[in-house]
């Protein structure tokens, strides 16, 4: 019989429980990667009963495949085609029968959590600043927070922040740090007079952020980071949260909100024309102070401006300067696409 491994899944829970059960190292039957820990499918069953239960059999109209709802829920199967995903699962049930059915959600997504973070984004930046109406439900944000805190293993090493240096020399890591109080402007994590320590996975990234003109200086400082900072993470909440690391009723909410927690999601990766910022940044800078009063120490999210990671730490006696290193901008890559309104 076939044998599966973690890739297979890409659920870093899953992987680890797989490196747990698993006594034989080789070639995975289905995804074929190398010379890693195997185990017979079946051996997952109690891990995917109490997933499988959140969907019944369904002739209705939108029902599709099991294998394509997981994927679609909990980006499954990142590594496998669906002739190989239903192959597993079919294995891993002992049923290949349920592969011919189709399925439907049990509880299906909140669609009015998602209208009302709309509405409270658009009374936040045009009608009620302080006292907005349709504040959000914050005990049950808090809850759902929870479930977005990175790993130990997601807590990065080092981390890069970048400045625009008008000077011959590089600053000094005293100044490669948050800006004071009195200097610190709008930013997507932060409103104006409250400093925010913005830095990224690679320099690369980090110099993208601040998108400087060819031909000016840059500054980057490296720091080195607590592995102990609490961070939540906000890139992509369908691939942070396993639902296999859960009890059934919190499967169920996160089956209601997940769609919720993508549009926060989405918040603080869109991209900002600075000369809207004052007012686009409103909604994400709400959502990063409850992010802070929920005590974590920052959060991680995508990158809109480059390809790594982005970082707003609020509590930067969590991170250490190393070094500084300056730079001269000598390229700009630009894309665009055509608009038709």
């Amino acid at each position: 019989m076939r044998k599966c491994c973690g890739n297979c899944f890409g659920d870093t829970f899953l992987s680890q429980q797989i490196e747990l059960l698993a006594q034989e190292t080789g070639k995975c039957g289905f995804c074929l990667s190398m010379d890693v820990k195997l185990i017979e499918p079946y051996e997952l069953i109690d891990r995917f009963e109490t997933v499988f239960g959140l969907y019944e059999e369904s002739s209705e109209p939108g029902s599709c495949s099991i294998e394509s709802l997981l994927r679609t829920d909990w980006e499954l199967f990142e590594k496998l085609d669906s002739v190989k995903a239903e192959m597993l699962l079919g294995l891993i049930f002992n049923n290949i029968d349920m592969l011919q059915k189709n399925y439907a959600p049990v509880i299906q997504h909140d669609a009015s959590a998602v209208k009302e973070w709309e509405d409270f984004r658009e009374e936040l930046k045009h009608r009620n600043r302080f006292f907005p109406k349709n504040i959000q439900a914050t005990v049950q944000l808090k809850e759902l927070f929870g479930f977005l805190v990175a790993p130990t293993a997601d807590i990065p090493i080092k981390v890069y922040r970048a400045r625009m240096c008008e000077q011959q020399q590089p600053y000094s890591l005293d100044q490669m740090g948050k800006p004071p109080s009195v200097l610190t402007g709008n930013g997507r994590a932060n409103p104006v007079g409250i400093p925010c320590l913005y830095v990224a996975s690679d320099t690369i990234t980090a110099i993208a952020e601040i998108r400087p003109h060819k031909g000016e200086m840059v500054c980057v400082a490296e720091f080195e980071v607590d592995g102990k900072i609490g961070l939540a993470d906000l890139r992509s909440p369908r691939k942070t949260i396993s639902p296999f690391l859960l009890s059934e009723e919190q499967i169920k909410l996160l089956r209601r909100y997940m769609e919720y927690l993508c549009r926060l999601s989405e918040e603080l990766t869109m991209p900002v024309l600075p000369k809207s910022a004052h007012l686009e940044y409103l909604p994400s800078q709400y959502l990063c102070e409850f992010i802070k009063h929920c005590g974590f120490d920052g959060l991680i999210y995508r990158s809109a401006m480059g390809a790594g990671v982005n970082y707003a730490i609020f509590n930067d006696a969590k991170v250490t300067g190393i070094d500084v290193h300056q730079y001269r901008i000598d390229d700009i890559s630009v894309g665009y696409s055509e608009y038709r309104g």
